[in-house]
């Protein structure tokens, strides 16, 4: 009885885990952002590809090329500085407290 409530934790902890896959290409855009006061916005949005490589745009009109490592609930994205965000689901990460949704 004791080895059926450890496995079904165990089977609880990896089903509760979101993860993020990505087999085709993604991007992320951070939501309730306020509109820009002409053509700068500093909202962020994140290209996920399938070979490992990432787009950051962390606000502004510059996009950095890098790469990126998933790593259970960790997404770190590496381009010109370091990135980490919370996967927070399939469609959403966190960095800090901004939320990006999948478009």
């Amino acid at each position: 009885m004791k080895n059926l409530i450890y496995l079904m934790l165990l089977f609880l902890c990896f089903t509760s885990c979101k993860k993020l896959t990505v087999k085709e290409e993604k991007t992320f855009y951070e939501i309730n952002v306020p509109k820009p006061d002409g053509y700068l916005t500093s909202a962020i949005h994140v290209t996920l590809m399938v070979d490992g490589k990432a787009d950051i745009v962390p606000g502004g009109d510059v996009a950095y090329r890098g790469t990126y490592k998933i790593k259970g609930k960790k997404l770190t994205v590496t381009a010109e500085k370091e990135y980490e965000f919370e996967i927070t689901s399939e469609t959403e990460i966190k960095y800090g407290e901004r939320i990006l949704r999948l478009q």
